[in-house]
């Protein structure tokens, strides 16, 4: 009977002692643990605050052009006004219709260059806690060609009024080249059965009213149409017209990878198109094409 106990104390012993090498252990083991997934943690908030800096430099390298670019525009454009009055004045080669002229222009130029046409905005990503920052210069619309015209400061574009339809074509203002740009578009209105296109076109090519037809035009449609180099395509990566009133779509040029992007910010869906510069060279310019009498489309609404 004693024997028997003795073993069972011993074998209580022998488990104690497994039991203290076993918290040792532990301790060894999560020590180690909180060593390595600390590294790892410290690792990812090294590379997350360098990612962070990075996009921050390249905004403000954004910036700093979009601001000296649109100074260098408004300082030639005030110098085609002074050449003006230079070449009149000393011949008193100039009247009042001149002045009013002269006054017109004087007038526009202080409506631009009071009102910014840059922005900085933070736009979050479902996926990620951090929000993306992002800074754009606004563009307007600023050729037409065909049966559309535009109001509203350049920012409404519009179809005349035909009751059978036919196409129109409208292009921005501005040239991209380089960097990465983001327009919004918002449908103020559709006819019933829509068809409009959006995208880019090179701004070496002539307008024509159906300006889906030329080479250099990228993007898309109505009726589930995608356009590339002058080209239909049919639901071309599962793409499907689905636009409502009041939709908006944010257009992505990236012209440093040579692709355009449309996020459809009701629906969510996103496509993008390879732009080959064979076809469409530098620099883009945003290109709409309306044909129902219906449709308005407003730039970065």
């Amino acid at each position: 009977m004693n024997s028997h106990r003795n073993e069972l104390t011993e074998q209580v012993e022998e488990f104690e002692s497994e039991l203290k090498k076993l918290q040792k252990t532990s301790g060894v083991v999560n020590t180690d643990l909180k060593s390595s997934w600390t590294s790892y943690i410290d690792a990812w908030e090294t590379k997350s605050i360098q990612k962070i800096q990075e996009t921050a430099k390249e905004a403000r390298q954004q910036l700093e052009t979009m601001i000296v670019s649109n100074q260098e525009e408004n300082i030639g454009n005030i110098h085609k006004i002074e050449e003006q009055i230079h070449q009149n004045k000393p011949d008193d080669n100039f009247d009042e219709r001149d002045l009013a002229i002269w006054k017109e222009k004087l007038d526009k130029l202080k409506k631009i260059i009071s009102k910014s046409n840059i922005s900085v905005k933070e736009q979050k990503i479902e996926s990620s806690f951090i929000n993306e920052i992002h800074v754009n210069e606004r563009d307007v619309f600023d050729q037409t060609c065909g049966d559309v015209h535009i109001k509203e400061e350049n920012q409404l574009a519009c179809h005349n009024f035909n009751l059978f339809g036919s196409h129109g074509e409208i292009r921005g203002k501005r040239e991209y080249s380089n960097g990465i740009h983001r327009i919004r578009l918002k449908i103020e209105n559709l006819d019933p059965y829509p068809w409009w296109f959006f995208g880019i076109i090179s701004k070496s090519t002539p307008m024509q009213s159906n300006s889906t037809k030329s080479l250099s035009a990228y993007g898309w449609a109505g009726k589930n149409e995608t356009f590339m180099n002058g080209q239909i395509s049919k639901n071309m990566n599962g793409y499907t017209s689905d636009y409502l009133k009041d939709d908006i779509i944010e257009l992505i040029l990236d012209c440093n990878h040579r692709t355009i992007r449309m996020n459809n910010l009701r629906s969510t869906k996103s496509y993008k198109l390879n732009i080959d510069l064979t076809h469409c060279p530098f620099p883009w310019m945003i290109h709409l094409n309306l044909f129902h009498i219906q449709t308005r489309i407003r730039i970065d609404p």
